[in-house]
């Protein structure tokens, strides 16, 4: 509900005692009366259900929060394991990187942003953002399962870099959207930004 339509509706009882009124409320104190408890009713429902959406959007903008938290602190897990993995190939056999290399979509872009939550609260650029990258994690993966095969190791280097970068524009993302959701950046900003990562990841 926005927020013009409740001060107008606050500001209607005003207008019922404005001098227009002032031969009627006369003629007629008791129908006057009436009509003013039951603008009074109206305008107090609007208030109430007015806060009661501002309170229900905010509830669901703190566990989208947390959500997105939870799901960072997973991307991070899996870019450090990405670092563990380029660390440890180089002292392995090419015939024993197959394990190491075995890397799959993150679990935040297979069932995380599935949720209705998320959909509803996160803004278009962000999802769009995601979707972007999601597309270009299964490029990725796929990649590197490729490249596994034939045993390319500078390749899968070149893969990992790529799965790596990919996680941290979804780091980027999530900061972004967790500071738009807490009021911590401008609408101006966010949009910059978001438009900025959405030329990187297009390009």
């Amino acid at each position: 509900m926005p927020l013009w339509f409740v001060a107008v509706i606050c500001f209607l009882p005003i207008f019922l005692f404005l001098g227009w009124t002032t031969k009627f409320r006369e003629k007629n104190p008791d129908i006057f009366g009436y009509i003013v408890s039951l603008v009074a009713t109206f305008v107090g429902i609007i208030i109430g259900l007015y806060f009661n959406d501002l309170a229900s959007l905010n509830d669901k903008k703190n566990r989208t929060v947390k959500v997105y938290q939870a799901s960072k602190e997973e991307i991070e897990w899996l870019i450090n394991r990405a670092k563990t993995i380029d660390i440890l190939s180089d002292s392995l056999p090419v015939k024993n990187h197959q394990k190491f290399y075995n890397l799959e979509l993150p679990p935040f872009y297979s069932q995380t942003l599935r949720s209705e939550l998320i959909s509803e609260i996160s803004h278009p650029l962000t999802l769009e953002k995601f979707n972007l990258i999601r597309e270009n994690l299964l490029f990725d993966v796929e990649l590197l399962k490729e490249d596994n095969k034939i045993r390319n190791k500078k390749k899968l280097d070149e893969d990992l870099v790529e799965y790596r970068e990919q996680l941290n524009f979804t780091i980027n993302t999530i900061d972004l959207e967790i500071k738009r959701l807490n009021d911590e950046v401008s609408e101006q900003v966010f949009e910059t930004e978001s438009k900025n990562l959405l030329y990187k990841l297009m390009k």
